[in-house]
């Protein structure tokens, strides 16, 4: 099915294609159909889960362990740092040198085509300008993938 597909702990979200379902719907509690269709709780799907989004923070590290945007100047070092409960870490750029301009590239993601994590990325910089970052953290046990984005401004 095309489209957004969204489910989470009290949300069953399908929007796209028109669904079809070939074995049935089964639910307990109420039904609504009138171009939508809603209950309060689909068989397999609970709404009573307690999972949770682990939190990645990235940019630059300060000495309190908050996180805070990169601001340097041309010819300084910049090491893009990562934190939270991540494995595996691919940095991936907005690199306007690669034609068409805005082309996103991956500039790190570890030996191991990525399955060994390097949490950060450093880079000096010869231009001014602001530099768009994707972070793209995962979880090796949980199977959980999470993506954040930063930016560096050169001056």
């Amino acid at each position: 099915m095309a489209g957004i597909h969204k489910i989470s702990s009290s949300l069953f979200v399908q929007s796209g294609s028109t669904a079809q379902f070939l074995n049935g719907i089964n639910t307990t509690g109420s039904l609504v159909v009138n171009g939508t269709i809603a209950s309060d709780n689909f068989n397999g799907i609970s709404s009573n889960s307690t999972s949770t989004i682990s939190s990645l923070l990235v940019g630059k590290k300060l000495e309190d362990g908050t996180f805070t945007e990169w601001v340097a100047n041309v010819g300084e070092l910049v090491n893009i740092e990562t934190s939270g409960d991540f494995d595996t870490f691919c940095f991936v750029e907005n690199n306007d040198e690669i034609i068409p301009p805005g082309t996103w590239k991956t500039v790190q993601k570890g030996p191991g085509n990525g399955l060994i994590g390097i949490p950060n990325y450093k880079r000096t910089y010869d231009a001014p300008g602001i530099y768009e970052y994707l972070i793209i953290a995962s979880n090796k046990i949980t199977k959980e993938t999470v993506v954040k984005g930063t930016t560096v401004t050169i001056n």
